[in-house]
């Protein structure tokens, strides 16, 4: 099998209907109704909720079908004295010039 891009090969619950797009919040493990409210939320936990839930999709994908220009990895560092967890994502996309600015290159066939 071959890289698939669709939106719900990585988040099965997108949906989108030409002017906004959803995603149930139950759609990310790590997230809350009250951490995803519009008014007291925070952006934060929506941002590590989604990084989570992207990494573990990569991960889970197996390499001969992850995509070859774009890459999404993380790594952990737990501060001894605190025992505070940090968590670095790097997520890398291949783009190249067009009229409208940039644009995330196709996939090799």
């Amino acid at each position: 099998m071959a890289f698939d891009p669709t939106p719900t090969t990585w988040l099965p619950d997108w949906s989108e209907d030409a002017t906004d797009i959803t995603l149930p919040i139950a759609s990310l493990p790590e997230l809350t109704a009250a951490e995803a409210d519009a008014v007291t939320g925070d952006i934060r936990k929506i941002l590590y909720a989604l990084l989570e839930k992207l990494y573990a999709v990569w991960a889970a994908t197996a390499t001969a079908d992850r995509p070859d220009r774009m890459t999404i990895t993380r790594a952990s560092v737990v501060n001894d004295d605190t025992g505070a967890i940090t968590r670095n994502y790097t997520i890398q996309l291949v783009t190249e010039a067009s009229a409208g600015g940039l644009e995330v290159s196709d996939e090799p066939e």
